[in-house]
């Protein structure tokens, strides 16, 4: 288990760098429902700086975990608050399994934080049909996380597609635009999320 001390913990919370790195998406998901002192499970992101900061700002402890374990976890019943799978769905041999382990080891309320690129992505399918990228072997629709979070058992499951753009994602006025997409952009987002979210980003509660 990584632990800080006190003194460390509010000088990284004080920081505008605490996070820096995560996506909008999975930094949106962690701050509604991680909540400050969490002891939480971190699944495949040992290599995520963003990630470690983001925890150690909000005094939560947490311990790493290979993604070869996540389908026998070595932990007992209800030993933790949350559960964080943030870019490495695609590297779970198999996933199903691996999410019904991970709920065994959320205590009753706990939350399990998945993110994935989102194969169903308006300008995915335009690579695809003009065949200009092979599919991402990470990429998930929505849909699907949804029913693979459900049958592992969870009672309360929520999916949407976020971090999409019109403009920087074009293939030639891309290179000159970064931001994230509009505030309408944003609301549209939320009705068709399949289509206009580039991340899946998904919270799934053990009831």
């Amino acid at each position: 288990m990584s632990t800080r001390g006190g003194s460390e913990i509010a000088a990284i919370a004080a920081s505008p760098q605490a996070g820096a790195g995560l996506s909008p998406a999975a930094h949106g998901l962690l701050e509604a429902f991680v909540p400050t002192g969490s002891h939480c499970l971190r699944v495949g992101g040992r290599d995520d700086p963003g990630l470690r900061a983001w925890l150690g700002g909000r005094a939560c402890g947490f311990i790493d975990e290979d993604v070869a374990r996540a389908t026998e976890l070595r932990f007992d019943d209800e030993s933790f608050d949350a559960a964080l799978l943030i870019g490495a769905l695609d590297r779970l041999r198999a996933p199903r399994q691996a999410a019904s382990e991970l709920r065994r080891v959320l205590r009753p309320g706990g939350v399990l934080v998945v993110t994935a690129p989102n194969a169903a992505y308006w300008r995915r399918r335009l690579d695809r049909a003009a065949r200009a990228a092979r599919p991402q072997p990470a990429a998930v629709r929505p849909g699907d996380l949804r029913q693979l979070l459900l049958e592992a058992g969870f009672g309360l499951v929520g999916v949407e597609g976020q971090d999409g753009a019109f403009v920087r994602d074009l293939p030639l006025a891309g290179r000159r635009w970064r931001r994230r997409g509009s505030g309408p952009y944003r609301v549209a987002e939320r009705f068709f999320p399949s289509l206009l979210g580039a991340s899946v980003g998904a919270f799934a509660i053990r009831v």
